[in-house]
């Protein structure tokens, strides 16, 4: 069976490849559902989308790599001073 990602999930991995200083230290790929991109387009202010990142630290095969999650990004509720409560 083959692997199949976890949805709004990816992974950041040593970077074999570095030749220069100017090469990406790691490297990976985060596979985001479309229901998730639809909805962070409609929510976006201007040409630009927010995507908020998270990322744990794991070691994968023996190599250490950075695990990734994609969300909407918290927005903090309203509050208004006029409410009676």
């Amino acid at each position: 069976m083959a692997f199949e990602p976890k949805p709004n999930t990816g992974s950041l991995w040593p970077n074999e490849y570095k030749k220069q200083d100017n090469h990406p230290d790691v490297r990976g790929d985060v596979n985001i559902e479309k229901t998730l991109l639809e909805n962070l387009i409609l929510k976006s202010k201007g040409s630009l989308v927010k995507i908020a990142i998270a990322g744990w630290s794991k070691e994968i095969k023996g190599k250490k790599v950075l695990s990734i999650t994609a969300s909407e990004p918290y927005e903090k509720p309203f509050v208004s001073d006029d409410l009676p409560y």
